[in-house]
């Protein structure tokens, strides 16, 4: 069971498991931290959240890939948070894991779907939700910050690699956003005549 639990998983799901062991085989953590980390290793296009992130851990716990236990927190000794380690079958699990092969995915589905299913008489809901989408682009892309920078050691080579796909990926986006803006306007203008 345990080879499969990463592999079991769908998409981004299964990215998020393989991603938050890969980070527990790097050092113990519990949720919050754990979130915290991948946000910053994965980029501000990811928006991980602790709540996610505890049922992933639960899985991992229960597939043998990971254990949890009660730690006092440092600065307040009389309170304690449940710290994950990984097992000495999440060494074999992430190696399988790395092999796979990557699954493809649409980018924003739900958009997509909209404006698949739009009709003619939707067009200014279909606009309200590309304003809305652009205004999410350009928050995410200023949250990636800048991709380069001197690359010292794995982590911030990575991370480096990491930021400027996600800056390129926005970047296509937002093209990609103003030319489906310009041919469903043009589209509703011609279609008003």
């Amino acid at each position: 069971m345990a080879k499969r639990q990463i592999h079991r998983a769908r998409g981004r799901s299964r990215a998020l498991r393989g991603a938050t062991l890969a980070l527990l085989a790097e050092r113990a953590g519990h949720g919050y931290e754990l979130a915290h980390r991948l946000n910053r290793r994965l980029g501000p296009t990811w928006r991980v959240r602790p709540r996610q992130i505890y049922p992933i851990l639960d899985e991992l716990v229960e597939a043998g890939l990971a254990t949890c236990a009660d730690e006092p927190i440092p600065d307040r000794p009389r309170q304690s948070r449940v710290v994950y380690r990984t097992t000495h079958r999440a060494t074999e699990t992430l190696r399988l894991w790395m092999q796979s092969p990557i699954e493809k995915e649409p980018a924003h589905p739900d958009l997509l779907a909209r404006i698949a299913s739009a009709t003619p008489g939707d067009v200014a809901e279909l606009s309200d939700a590309l304003d809305e989408y652009e205004r999410d682009l350009l928050e995410l892309l200023e949250a990636n910050g800048s991709a380069g920078g001197p690359v010292s050691s794995w982590s911030t080579l990575l991370l480096s690699v990491v930021r400027s796909h996600t800056e390129a990926q926005l970047r296509g986006e937002l093209r990609w956003l103003a030319e489906a803006r310009c041919r469903i306007d043009e589209f509703a203008v011609g279609a008003a005549r």
